[in-house]
Formats: structure tokens, sequence, C-alpha cells
């Protein structure tokens, strides 16, 4: 079997993440081959990113940048690619201009339409509105003329978090369904703690962005008697690194811009606390955090509609400074509490392992391309 994969960003961005994860293309390795249609004029070699679709073939087809003035031209170009290819499911991440590639595509050849969602797009509008204008009309355009023609031509659409639903049902009567990100929990429960870390460790894993909210956590450590460590890379990297400085915390604080995902794991080992004050009106429940509750790590985040049916797992902040502070304190100073949670973190991380998540994701593969093109 073949699957044609329209993903968010070139395979290279993933790698350069370190977001190379084990079949992320290929649940169960179902596939015999995965055709990545990447928006970008040469992508990544290969052999650095087979792993993501397993035991398939892969095959990178890199067709330029794609936008709105040009997508009507350069559609005609990846439709014959698609059709030579001769897939049995296309597949994509995201209701933009990838999204509306990929819609037509399996529209105009019959083939069944699955769309992953991983943004809340209309808080994003909400939020570019306030911040740049033109990038506001621009998303505004996505919404009335792109995103609703995607949804309506799913013939399955899944979301990772609850927070995505109302916007997902504003476009189409298709119901989601909720498939968390996947986490192998094995993996991180096993993982060797690093070496030559300090501590205590509080670790912060995500974009360095405004929506991750860093900032907040370094204001936090004036008051916190330990250290912290954050993983990402962003467009306010010298931003935070300027405020470190300011606030002359820079024996407490370090910022690591990337880590391969294959050794992540033993970062969060390494951990006493992981905190993050992320924006829980966009992210509902971020992979990071769910990494770190498989690690046996005691939480603190904001509360968000996702997060709170983890209510007795994870210990919630306002997405303030003070309300970080205590409750990072509070673990760090009580060493019950945090055997308590990190309990608490491992029994509930379970729900989102790969075993379990993994095996959905390819029975909906299964269906879909048993049943056909429905909508």
């Amino acid at each position: 079997m073949k699957a044609c994969i329209f993903p968010n960003d070139p395979i290279i961005a993933y790698l350069e993440k370190g977001e190379i994860k084990e079949r992320y293309f290929n649940p169960n390795n179902i596939f015999d081959e995965i055709h990545i249609i990447s928006f970008i004029d040469k992508d990544v070699e290969i052999e650095k990113v087979q792993k993501i679709v397993g035991t398939a073939k892969l095959i990178i087809h890199s067709v330029g940048k794609i936008n709105i003035k040009n997508k009507k031209t350069e559609i005609l170009k990846i439709l014959k690619i698609v059709r030579k290819i001769n897939p049995d499911i296309i597949r994509t991440y995201n209701s933009l201009i990838q999204g509306w590639c990929a819609a037509y595509i399996a529209n105009e050849l019959n083939l069944p339409f699955f769309v992953s969602l991983h943004t809340q797009y209309d808080h994003n509008r909400k939020l570019m509105k306030k911040k740049n204008l033109k990038k506001y009309l621009i998303l505004k355009y996505l919404e009335k003329f792109i995103e609703p023609y995607v949804l309506k031509s799913a013939d399955k659409i899944t979301i990772v978090y609850k927070i995505i639903e109302p916007y997902v049902l504003k476009h189409t009567k298709n119901n989601p369904e909720l498939l968390y990100n996947k986490i192998d929990c094995k993996k991180f429960l096993k993982a060797k703690k690093i070496d030559g870390l300090s501590n205590p460790l509080i670790l912060s894993v995500g974009n360095l962005i405004e929506s991750k909210n860093h900032k907040l956590l370094i204001e936090s450590m004036e008051n916190i008697n330990a250290n912290l460590l954050i993983i990402g890379k962003g467009e306010l990297y010298d931003d935070l690194i300027n405020n470190i400085e300011t606030r002359k915390l820079q024996d407490k604080i370090n910022i690591i811009e990337s880590i391969p995902y294959e050794n992540i794991s033993s970062y969060y080992k390494a951990a006493d606390v992981f905190a993050l004050a992320y924006d829980p009106n966009q992210e509902g429940l971020p992979m990071p955090v769910m990494e770190s509750m498989a690690t046996g790590i005691p939480v603190v985040i904001p509360e968000s509609e996702d997060s709170k049916e983890l209510k007795d797992s994870i210990l919630f902040a306002e997405r303030n400074v003070n309300s970080f502070t205590e409750k990072i304190n509070h673990i760090l100073n009580n060493n019950s509490v945090r055997e308590e949670y990190s309990i608490k973190c491992l029994k509930t991380a379970k729900k989102f392992d790969i075993s379990k998540l993994e095996k959905r994701e390819a029975e909906i593969y299964q269906e879909l391309i048993k049943n056909g093109k429905i909508t």
C-alpha cells in the first residue's frame, strides 16, 4: 500500500527541531511506500530521516514553495506527481495551503482523505489580529476560502486537543475523533539520566515563541532555589537570553536549542519538575507534557479543557510568575509530594501510549482505504 502525505513543514524542519520519530508517518508499518509532498525546493536526504516511515520506502517530492497566489497553477504540477504515484490514500496535517492541495488532489483522484489537526486556528487568528494586520488578513482569507474546503472534503478528521473541536464543527458536520499525540511510555520510563546537569533541575521543552511563555519561567527563577533548562529554538531566543542576563540568572538558567528526539528522554529523566506556561487556549496538552508524565516527572502547567481530566495527576498554576513559583517550590521542597505526583503521572501517561494510539491510527487508515472516498 502507498500513502501520500502533505506535512505541515518540509521534513528537514522536523530534523532540525529533533522531531524525527519512529513510524510517525507509517503507524504499525502498514504501508509499503510513503510519498511526502514537500513545499520546498530541496528537502533532506532520505537516509537521515528514514525511520520516520519505519520499514516503508520513503520518497520525498520537493515541489517548491506554494502559497495563496500561485496555488492554482502549482497544483497541476503536484496533481501530475500524485497521479503517477497512484496512492491508496491522501493525508494532511493542517487545513491551510498544504491541506488545500491535499484536498484538491484527493477530490480529483477520488481518493480517501485523512486530515489531522494540531492547532486551534481560530485562536491563532485572534492573536494575530493584535500583532500583525497583514498576517491576520491572510488568515481571514484562509478561514473563508481554504479551511472550509479542506474540512468538508475530509473523510476523516482527527484532533490532538479537545479545544480544536469547535473549530472543526464550525466548518463541517464531520465530527472529529480525539487522537492524542503518541508517546513511547516504555522508552521514557526506562531512559537513563544524562550526566552533567545541575540539580535540582526544572525542565521546560517547547519552541521559543510567545505562546510558550518561557519568559514567565525565567522570571520565576528569581525566587526558586534550583536550575532551569529550556530546550527549544525559535524567534525569541535572543530576547530570552537577554532577559536571563539582565536578571543575572546565567548561573541558574540554560537554553539548548535542539536535542535529537532519541536523546530527549534522558533529559526528562534528569529533571525534578517539568514546567511549561503555554497558552491553554491555543494548546490543550502539548507533547512535552505527556513525555514528562511518561518519565514520571511532576508537572506544573496552566489548566486547559484538555488537561482537566488530568487534574489528579498534575499541579495547575495560574499563568503568572507568583503562581508558577509557588507550585514549583511546593514540589521541590516536599519529597512526599514529588513522589506522589510522580506515581500519578506514570499511571495517567498510559492513555497516551504509542501501542494504543498507533494501533488506532493504523485502523483509521485501513477503514478509509477499505471504504473508499465517501464525501
